[in-house]
C-alpha cells in the first residue's frame, strides 16, 4: 500500500459553534481561525481555502489567537479520569498583548489559571482560579497596554490578575462586587485598560475601573479595581417617570468594544446591539429602585439571528474602510453571519449540522443535490455550489436515516421518536407521517424503486413493509429475526429482495415478495452498514471488527474478507453503480476509496475532525460525500482515472431543452417527469394480498434463479412474472457467464461438493 495517495476535496462545510469566542479573525483581515471538531481550520477568506491543525484527541473546546496572530491556541475537552495538563476541560485561553506568555483557564474539575511560557514550550506558573467561597471561573481575556496582566471572571467572582515577570508568580486582586451576585460569561476590556464590561447570564453588563496608571511601566503593587456599576439596556422612556432597564435574554454571551466607545452586544437568544452610553442630563428621574441595574445604554442597531451569539470580530483591511466593515458573528447553532457594519444586514455565510450526521441520500439518477440527516433537521445541499438549499426541522427529535423515493417526489425520514415522515423536496412541506412505525426509534430505512414498498428497521430489532399509497400507508409484514437495533437496510437491485445489518452480528437477507426469510449471515462483529453489488450477486458489510466482508447473496458465504482500519469501526459503505470502486469511512475520521475487483484501496481522503458517519458516491461517480460526528460534510473528487467519459449521443430537441436547465429546473424534474417504462430488474408489480397459488408461483420463481446475477435471469424473472397461465419455462437455456468484475473465492472440498452452489 505504498502508492496511496490522497483523495482531493472538493469542498468542506463546517464550523463548531458551542466553543465560546471559538471564531476568530487574523491581524491581517484574510485569514479566520475557528474549530471543526477535533481540529483547527484556518480559512482563507476570499478562496475559501482551508488548512487543519490537527494533534488533539478529542472536540476541541476553545481556540486563542495572539494579538500579532503569530501564534494559535487551543484547548480540548478531555475524559474524565485522563492524564493531562488541564483536567477533563479547558474553559479559555487568551496571549498576552506581547505574546510572550499564553494564559488557560481550567473548568470546574481543574478550576487552576496556568501560565505558559510561548517561547519555551512549557508551563511556567499555576494558581487557583478562583476562592473557595466562590464559584467557578468560566472567562479570561488580557489588558490590551500591560503585557503581565489579564481578567477572569466566573460565578460571583471577577478578579484581576499580574504576572510577576521575576519570579513569574501570579498576583490576584479581586473586584469588589459587594452585595452584587452575577454570573460572568464575557469580558472586554477597552484599549487603554481603563475600564472593562463583563456581561452576566442575567443579560446586564457588569462596568468596572481597573485603576492602573496610566504608564504600562508603572508598579500596579498598590493598585486595586472597583465595580462602577451593573448597567443595563434602556427600555422605553416615558416623560417623568423611571425608565425601565432590559435584559437580554438567555444572557450576553460576546461583548466587543468599537474604537468610538460603542458596544457590540451578542445575546443568548440571537439578539446582536449596537449600543451607546447614555448621558443624563439634570437629575436622574426618581422612583422605586426595584432592579440592581440601571438603564444605562440605548441601543443604535439591532438585528436578531438564530442561536446563541458565541462569538462576535471585526474584520478590517485596506479594502474594508468606514462602511465597509464586517462584523463576523459566530452562533450556537454552527453558522457564521457575515453583518456589514454600516447596515447592519446579516448574511449566512457558513452554516453546518450542529451535531453528527447520520445519513446522506442522493437523488435517484440526479448528482447535483443531496441530503443530509442530523439532529433536529434534515438539509438539502447543492453540490456544486456547497450552499443549503432547503432546512426541514423537527424539534427535539433526531433523524437517523434519510432517502430520496425513486420518482424524486419525496424525501422520506425515519426518527427517533419512532416515525417516519415523508417531505416535498422543495418546500419541504409534509407529505404524510407514519406513526409509531417502531416502539423504540426508527434506525434504519430504504424504499422499492417503485415507491410502493417501504423497509424500516427500528431499534428493538424488527424490520417492518410497509405499502405506501397517497392516501394511506398499511403495514405489510413484521419480521422478527434481529435481536438487536437495526442499524442499515439496503433493497437489492431489482427490487424483490432486501438485507438489513444488525448490531448482534446477523446480516438477513428478506424476500419481499413471500415476505419471508432467506438468507442469514453471522460474523462476531456489531454491523454497521451493508451494501449491495449492482448485480446483486454479492453483498458487502462493514462493523466494528474493522473489517470488509465480501458475502455470496445465494449461499449465504464468505467470499473475501478485507481490512478497512487499524483503528476503529468501519461505519459508512457505498459502491458505485458500476460496482468497480467502493468508499468506507470509520472512527479513523479517514475515507478511503477501494478498487471492488482487487480488494485493494488506491486513496485515502484525511481532513475529517470526528468518527466518519457515513460515505456516499453520487450517481455519476465524479464525487464522494462523506460526513461525520463533529457535524462537518467533506466532498471529494474521484481520481479522474476512474471517471468513465461517455460518448454524447447526438443531441435532439429535448436533450437541448434539458440542458439549459438551470438548478431550480432540476430540482423541479423528478415531479413534473413520470418514467414510461420499467427498466429489465425492476420489481414486478406483486398484490397486498396474494392467494395462495400466486404466492406459491412467487416464491418458486424467486428460488428458481438464485440471485439475478445476469441479463437472462433478470428477463426470464420478469417475462415470468407477468404470464397469468402456468406454462413452465424454457429448458436447456445455458445461462450467460457471470460479471467480471466479481471476486473469484477460493475454492475447497467443501464449497466444490456443496450442490447449493455448482451449477
Amino acid at each position: 500500500m505504498g502508492d496511496v495517495k490522497n483523495l482531493e476535496s472538493y469542498a468542506i462545510i463546517g464550523f463548531d459553534g458551542s466553543a465560546i469566542r471559538g471564531l476568530k479573525v487574523h491581524p491581517d483581515s484574510e485569514h479566520i481561525v475557528y474549530p471543526m471538531g477535533n481540529k483547527v481550520c484556518i480559512q482563507e477568506w476570499k478562496t475559501k481555502k482551508m488548512f487543519f491543525l490537527s494533534g488533539h484527541t478529542n472536540s476541541v473546546s476553545t481556540v486563542a489567537l495572539s494579538p500579532k496572530g503569530t501564534f494559535v491556541g487551543s484547548g480540548q475537552i478531555n475524559h474524565i479520569g485522563f492524564k493531562a495538563s488541564a483536567k477533563v476541560r479547558v474553559e479559555a485561553l487568551t496571549f498576552s498583548s506581547d505574546e510572550r506568555y499564553m494564559i488557560s483557564l481550567g473548568g470546574r474539575d481543574d478550576g487552576c489559571v496556568v501560565l505558559w511560557d510561548c517561547f519555551a514550550g512549557s508551563a511556567t506558573g499555576t494558581a487557583a482560579a478562583s476562592k473557595l467561597t466562590t464559584g467557578d471561573a468560566m472567562t479570561l481575556t488580557a489588558l490590551n497596554l500591560r503585557v503581565n496582566s489579564f481578567v477572569t471572571g466566573g460565578d460571583s467572582n471577577l478578579r484581576v490578575w499580574n504576572i510577576r515577570a521575576e519570579s513569574k508568580n501570579l498576583d490576584v486582586v479581586d473586584v469588589s462586587l459587594g452585595k452584587l451576585r452575577r454570573s460572568v460569561r464575557c469580558i472586554a476590556v477597552s484599549r487603554d485598560d481603563t475600564y472593562g464590561y463583563a456581561g452576566t447570564t442575567t443579560g446586564d453588563m457588569i462596568k468596572f475601573s481597573i485603576n492602573y496608571p496610566s504608564d504600562p511601566t508603572a508598579s500596579v503593587a498598590m493598585c486595586k479595581p472597583a465595580l462602577i456599576g451593573c448597567l443595563a439596556k434602556c427600555g422605553p422612556w416615558k416623560k417623568g417617570k423611571r425608565p425601565e432597564s432590559l435584559c437580554y435574554s438567555q444572557g450576553i454571551e460576546s461583548i466587543l468594544i468599537m474604537d468610538d466607545g460603542c458596544l457590540i452586544v451578542g445575546g443568548g437568544d440571537g439578539t446582536i446591539d449596537v449600543l451607546d452610553e447614555i448621558n443624563w442630563k439634570g437629575s436622574f428621574p426618581k422612583g422605586k429602585i426595584l432592579d440592581p441595574n440601571k438603564p444605562h445604554f440605548k441601543a443604535l442597531k439591532s438585528t436578531k439571528l438564530e442561536g446563541s451569539i458565541t462569538s462576535l470580530e471585526l474584520m478590517e483591511s485596506p479594502t474594508m474602510q468606514g462602511n465597509r466593515r464586517l462584523l463576523l458573528a459566530g452562533t450556537r447553532s454552527s453558522e457564521i453571519y457575515a453583518i456589514n457594519v454600516a447596515t447592519f444586514n446579516p448574511t449566512l455565510v457558513v452554516t453546518c449540522h450542529r451535531c453528527a450526521i447520520n445519513d446522506i441520500a442522493f437523488p435517484r439518477g440526479m448528482s447535483g443535490v443531496f441530503a443530509t440527516a442530523g439532529a433536529g433537521d434534515v438539509r438539502v445541499w447543492c453540490l456544486e455550489t456547497c450552499q443549503e438549499l432547503l432546512r426541514i426541522v423537527v424539534p427535539n427529535f433526531t433523524c437517523s436515516a434519510v432517502l430520496f423515493s425513486g420518482d424524486g417526489k419525496s424525501i422520506v425520514s425515519a426518527w427517533n421518536d419512532g416515525n417516519i415522515r415523508a417531505f416535498t423536496p422543495l418546500t419541504g412541506r409534509l407529505i404524510y407521517c407514519i406513526f409509531n412505525t417502531h416502539n423504540k426509534g426508527t434506525s434504519a430505512l430504504d424504499m422499492t424503486t417503485d415507491g410502493r414498498t417501504l423497509i424500516s428497521g427500528g431499534c428493538e430489532g424488527q424490520v417492518r413493509v410497509w405499502d405506501i399509497k397517497p392516501e394511506r400507508q398499511t403495514l405489510k409484514k413484521v419480521l422478527k429475526e434481529h435481536k438487536s437495533p437495526v442499524s442499515a437496510i439496503q433493497v437489492s437491485p431489482n427490487n424483490t429482495e432486501a438485507v438489513s445489518a444488525g448490531t448482534d452480528g446477523s446480516c438477513i437477507i428478506w424476500d419481499l415478495i413471500s415476505l419471508s426469510r432467506r438468507q442469514v449471515m453471522y460474523a462476531n462483529t456489531l454491523f454497521m452498514c451493508v451494501c449491495f453489488e449492482p448485480q446483486g450477486c454479492q453483498l458487502l458489510t462493514g462493523g466494528s471488527d474493522r473489517r470488509v466482508a465480501y458475502w455470496e447473496t445465494g449461499s449465504g458465504n464468505l467470499a473475501r474478507e478485507l481490512e478497512a482500519s487499524k483503528v476503529g469501526a468501519v461505519n459508512g459503505l457505498h459502491i458505485t453503480q458500476n460496482g468497480e470502486l467502493f468508499a468506507t469511512g470509520g472512527n479513523d475520521q479517514m475515507v478511503k476509496l477501494w478498487k471492488y475487483q482487487e480488494g485493494i484501496y488506491t486513496h485515502m481522503g484525511l481532513g475529517h475532525a470526528g468518527a466518519v458517519t457515513c460515505t456516499r458516491f453520487s450517481p455519476d461517480a465524479r464525487y464522494i460525500v462523506s460526513a461525520c460526528a463533529a457535524g462537518s460534510i467533506i466532498v471529494w473528487r474521484v481520481p479522474e482515472q476512474y471517471i468513465h467519459k461517455e460518448t454524447t449521443p447526438p443531441k435532439s430537441k429535448q436533450t437541448s431543452a434539458n440542458s439549459q436547465k438551470t438548478l431550480q429546473d432540476e430540482l423541479r424534474l423528478p415531479l413534473a417527469e413520470k418514467a414510461t417504462h420499467k427498466a429489465a430488474g425492476d420489481r414486478p408489480y406483486v398484490p397486498a394480498a396474494p392467494n395462495k397459488t400466486e404466492k406459491i408461483e412467487a416464491m418458486d420463481t424467486t428460488r428458481g434463479s438464485v440471485h439475478s446475477c445476469c441479463p437472462c435471469d433478470d428477463t426470464a424473472r420478469t417475462d415470468n412474472s407477468k404470464k397469468t397461465d402456468k406454462t413452465k419455462p424454457p429448458t436447456g437455456i445455458k445461462c450467460c457467464r457471470p460479471p467480471d468484475n466479481l471476486p473469484t473465492r477460493t475454492t475447497s472440498k467443501e464449497y466444490v461438493s456443496g450442490s447449493g452452489d455448482r451449477k
